[in-house]
């Protein structure tokens, strides 16, 4: 297994400089965020690679990688699952970097549609996404996510399992699980098997107030609820060599962080993750 970070835990690094730092610290991956507004330097710009420019930032996004000795993971993409003039760009410009995967989603769910019609149309257009991709020499990826229709391991299976794993995948996110749709992690991966194409390491827990009662918030890879070690061990089992990606929101959620800095994250989260690695060797 290879440790990398996505992108979105540095928005108070330029392209550049994000891709520095991840290196510095010992990280041999990177999977960067696309077309996300700028809220820390308010350039206007979008961040670590504009979607609005993809076809001429692709090739600069990769040049960057490079120079820093960093794999591109992935890309933290995301369409519509009907849009299939963005899907072709996006992969196009994954296919120019030289990505093997990246996200597209699957639906929201807020209760106005049943979910029966939302899977449906999910699994109709992953037919095509999954043609498209193939075609592409990419991966198209699930995130598991909360407030969609592939909020767990078992829900996102309902719509994996109609779909050829070579070329459609998930990202494999016991972060968000513990928010919504938390199931054994071990049992998790066990299920999804060839469709884990990709993980997320971050974590969460529950707290409670007078003023706000219970509410879930950030936490570090450690001292939240999901169980890094167990997912560690599970991953390996299985027989998982990809990118486990850092994604780090403690302190603001795409903001300059606040009460922990960005490199104190990416350190912390590297020195543990490594020292999960080095207990199972």
């Amino acid at each position: 297994m290879k440790l990398g970070v996505y992108s979105i835990c540095l928005p108070d690094y330029k392209r550049e400089d994000a891709a520095r730092l991840v290196k510095a610290i010992g990280y041999t991956g990177i999977e960067w965020t696309v077309g996300y507004p700028d809220r820390v330097f308010e350039s206007g710009e979008q961040w670590h690679v504009s979607l609005d420019e993809l076809e001429q930032d692709a090739p600069r996004a990769k040049e960057v990688a490079q120079n820093h000795g960093l794999e591109i993971a992935s890309l933290g993409t995301s369409s519509a699952t009907d849009d299939v003039e963005k899907i072709e760009r996006l992969m196009k410009a994954a296919q120019v970097m030289g990505a093997p995967m990246l996200r597209i989603g699957s639906a929201g769910y807020d209760g106005s549609t049943h979910y029966n019609a939302l899977a449906k149309k999910v699994i109709r257009d992953y037919e095509t996404i999954q043609k498209m991709a193939a075609d592409n020499g990419v991966k198209a990826l699930i995130e598991i996510h909360g407030r969609t229709i592939c909020c767990s391991p078992s829900g996102t299976l309902r719509i994996l399992e109609n779909l050829d794993p070579q070329h459609v995948g998930c990202i494999y996110d016991p972060g968000n699980m513990v928010t919504e749709g938390l199931e054994n992690l071990r049992m998790g991966i066990e299920m999804l098997g060839p469709y884990v194409a990709h993980v997320h390491a971050k974590n969460m827990c529950w707290r409670h107030d007078e003023t706000k009662g219970w509410y879930w918030d950030n936490a570090s890879l450690a001292g939240g609820i999901a169980d890094f070690e167990l997912m560690f061990r599970a991953l390996a089992d299985y027989g998982y060599t990809g990118y486990i990606n850092l994604e780090d929101f403690r302190g603001g959620y795409c903001v300059e962080p606040e009460g922990i800095t960005t490199q104190e994250k990416l350190t912390e989260g590297f020195e543990y993750m490594s020292g999960l690695l080095s207990a199972l060797a």
